[in-house]
Formats: structure tokens, sequence, C-alpha cells
């Protein structure tokens, strides 16, 4: 028994007549007997009645009938999905990332996603960490990578990696001296000059309240928008500050953990709950979780 045999069953059965089915097929006449004669032969029962008024279904026929029409039904659904998935290849998959970060994830991912999905054609867009949910939102890109304090009930997040932020410190810093581990105490750096990210972006949030749950108020000479000028700047004995783990690590700085619960910060591939591209996001993410995790 085979699709084409419930599609025959079908045709013959909403015609009530074997010549006129067979053209609707395009077979012929004893093409299309011999066939629902095999299979009535393989199921051991009568699916239709011959009269000379024309062909009508059986009981059996008529349960066969019923059946066949949920599986073929069922089968186009099928298709359509697969028809579906395929055109995804062909589509462009717009990403979203702070700039620091999008150096550090893309190079790891993007190679093996191409692999698979070559046809697949990628935008980029790097923007402040402020700004990925709002273009996210307005369809700019189809999905960002990034940090996330709150969570939009209009979007899935799933989680690539958790990172800590660090305070890193000159090594000529003779501060370093009273530090006996690789957990620090801030209190001891009250008095220090520190390089900091502008205020309104987001990673400058987890860093207020690190010192706002320590009553630690920071004495800040720089500002800027970006972690790599954090992190060449105290290595210019110009302050300390603080950076992500994933940063490159410097001869001239000292990197300690912080012992505090806002000293780590959550990663998501994050995307819209009525997004038009599941597969390809899904596989995206797939490839992403376990690039990260090889790496």
């Amino acid at each position: 028994m085979t699709l084409k045999d419930m599609e025959y069953v079908c045709c013959i059965a909403e015609l009530n007549n074997f010549s006129k089915a067979a053209e609707k097929l395009f077979v012929s006449q004893s093409a299309l007997s011999q066939s629902i004669t095999k299979l009535e032969e393989e199921l051991g029962l009568q699916l239709f009645r011959r009269t000379s008024k024309g062909v009508f279904l059986t009981y059996a026929g008529e349960i066969f009938l019923e059946e066949s029409e949920k599986i073929i039904s069922q089968t186009k659904i099928f298709k359509e999905k697969l028809e579906n998935l395929s055109s995804c290849k062909k589509r462009t998959l717009g990403i979203g990332a702070y700039q620091f970060y999008g150096r550090y994830f893309f190079p790891k991912i993007i190679p093996e996603f191409n692999k698979l999905f070559p046809d697949v054609q990628i935008k980029i867009i790097e923007d402040s960490q402020y700004n990925l949910e709002k273009i996210l939102l307005e369809d700019e890109v189809d999905l960002v990578i990034s940090a996330f304090l709150d969570f939009n009930p209009k979007i899935v997040y799933k989680k690539l990696f958790t990172e800590d932020i660090l305070l890193a410190v000159p090594k000529s810093n003779p501060l370093n001296q009273k530090i006996k581990d690789e957990i620090v105490d801030l209190s001891i750096f009250k008095n220090e000059s520190f390089i900091l990210l502008m205020k309104g972006i987001k990673a400058r949030k987890n860093i207020d309240k690190i010192c706002e749950s320590l009553s630690f108020n920071l004495h800040c000479i720089l500002e800027t928008k970006d972690f790599e000028t954090v992190n060449s700047l105290v290595d210019q004995n110009m302050g300390v500050g603080f950076v992500p783990s994933s940063v490159e690590k410097l001869e001239g700085i000292k990197y300690y953990k912080i012992k505090n619960a806002y000293s780590s910060r959550e990663f998501f591939i994050a995307y819209k709950k009525s997004t038009q591209k599941p597969y390809i996001i899904s596989e995206f993410t797939k490839i992403a979780l376990t690039s990260i995790e090889k790496k």
C-alpha cells in the first residue's frame, strides 16, 4: 500500500467512475483498475462495489478513504514545511551584536555556520547594547547576541555562556601587594582613579550595581564606549578599570575576580517569538552553542 494507492482510491470515490478517475490521474483505465485490484488483494478487502450505475465504496472502502484523506493531508503539510525549510537556506540572516563581542563571537561561529549554510547571506550590524533589543523588535535584524538585564515577553532568550567581570589593575600599582589570591576586595581601591564605560551602556549597569552593593563610590577620571579602550588605558597605568573575562590579557595588567553577585553576566542569543525564520535561527543557535563550548 502506497500513497499513490490512497490517491487513486480518493479520486475514484470522488468521481464514482474509473474512466473519469483515470483521465484525471493521467493513467490508463486498465492500469488504474489493476492497481485497485492489487490493493484489494493485498488488503484482503473489497474497497469498491462495481455496478451499472457507477463505482461505490464498500464499508471497508469508506474507512480506507477516511484514513487516506488524513494521511494525504498530513503529507501535504509535511512537504510544505520541508519546502519552507529549504527556502530558508537562500535567505539573509541579520545578526546584531555589540562591537566588542562581535569580534569575540563571530570568528568562532560564522565559519561553522557557513559550512552548513553556504547560500545564506549574513548581515551583521554592530551597535550599542542599548540599541540591540530595539533593532531586533523593529526587524532590522533576525537575532542578537548580547547580555540582558531585563527580559521582554516578545523575545526568546537562549543562554550562550556566563562571563565574569574582572578588575584590571596595572602591575606597577603597589596595591597588588595587598592581594593574596585571585579574588579582590574592592575596598582596597577606594581611593584609586577608575576608567569606566560610559553611562547608558548595559555593561556599565553591572559595574554600578557592584559598587552600589558594596557602598563603594568610584572616582572616575575617564569614560569610554569600549572595553578594549579601558584595557589599553589601564595597561598605560592611567588607572584601574572593569573589563570582561573575554578581553585580551595584556602583559602590563593584573586581572582579578570580584566576589559579588553582580560580577558576572549571562549572554544570550535572542530572537522574536514571531520570527519568520525559525529553522535558520534554530540552526544558528545550535552552531553557536557548540562553537562556544569547543572554544
